[in-house]
């Protein structure tokens, strides 16, 4: 829908231990349930690359999901992923707004 925000965020796990970012991506989804302007959240791994994964997260507009961003929870919510975070990618996330769909 035009004006919905996607965020994707960057991560990168060990090729040992992939499944703890599933995991750690389960913890965080089962404490963002029910967040003001969250719609939707996938976990996402790379078909060319195992080890990478991203999570795509789909919200009502961009104040919402700044809102909860700035907000005192985000850093709580989202910290079993923190440490697989893949900041080699320059800043590790992007924000984009839809304005245009078929």
């Amino acid at each position: 829908m035009i004006g919905h925000v996607r965020v994707l965020v960057y991560y990168a796990a060990p090729e040992q231990d992939q499944a703890s970012v599933l995991e750690a991506y389960r913890r965080v989804s089962d404490g963002m349930r029910g967040t003001p302007g969250l719609l939707s959240s996938q976990l996402l791994r790379s078909a060319l690359d195992t080890g990478e994964f991203a999570v795509l997260s789909e919200w009502t507009d961009l104040p919402r999901f700044r809102a909860w961003e700035e907000g005192t929870r985000h850093k709580q919510q989202t910290a079993a992923l923190r440490s697989y975070r893949d900041e080699g990618r320059g800043r590790g996330y992007g924000i984009y707004e839809v304005v245009d769909q078929l």
